[in-house]
């Protein structure tokens, strides 16, 4: 999938790629990701601080909120090396926010547009059913595979509460064949 990104020149143009290995690097809401900017970002460190969301305020138009989602939304996330390198090698386009993804024209990017613009280059490469909120429960799913605790990711995702992060971004997986091993001592 990224790579058929990378291969799409109206996707290149739109950001997109960079947009996408953001989010699964980081499982940041998109709104969130908009909202990056180059001082909340730490890459001697790896680290992204998240400061703001971009929400659309009625009469005034698209604005940086310092208000996350809830109280845990305030965080800051260790980058993973390959994105840090995706960021020094970025360029920083000047815009107003000084935001990392701005829009083609240098604005704020509006979380439905850029929703489209991620649509319409999915659909071509065979992932149109693919939103911005599947790579966030993709990086939820790779920390839980890798043995993260519920609370180490839940951290991450900016949940206020583990349950939030049980109950939505883990479903209920199979029976596991160790349940048997473990109780075969009751017929012993």
């Amino acid at each position: 999938m990224r790579a058929g990104l990378r291969r799409d020149k109206k996707a290149v143009e739109r950001d997109v790629p960079a947009l996408v290995d953001f989010m699964l690097g980081t499982g940041m809401r998109i709104g969130e990701v908009l909202a990056v900017t180059w001082a909340a970002l730490d890459l001697e460190a790896g680290t992204v601080e998240m400061r703001a969301t971009v929400v659309r305020k009625k009469g005034v138009g698209l604005v940086l909120q310092p208000k996350p989602k809830s109280e845990s939304g305030w965080r800051r996330l260790h980058l993973p090396p390959w994105l840090v390198l995706l960021l020094q090698t970025r360029e920083h386009v000047e815009n107003e926010w000084n935001v990392v993804f701005p829009s083609q024209l240098g604005k704020l990017r509006d979380r439905s547009n850029t929703n489209a613009d991620l649509r319409e280059a999915m659909d071509p490469i065979g992932f149109g059913w693919v939103t911005s909120h599947n790579f966030r429960k993709t990086a939820a799913t790779l920390l839980d595979e890798a043995g993260l605790t519920v609370r180490e990711i839940a951290d991450q995702l900016g949940h206020k509460r583990v349950s939030m992060t049980l109950d939505t971004y883990f479903g209920r997986k199979q029976a596991s064949p160790k349940v048997a091993e473990l109780l075969r001592v009751i017929g012993e």
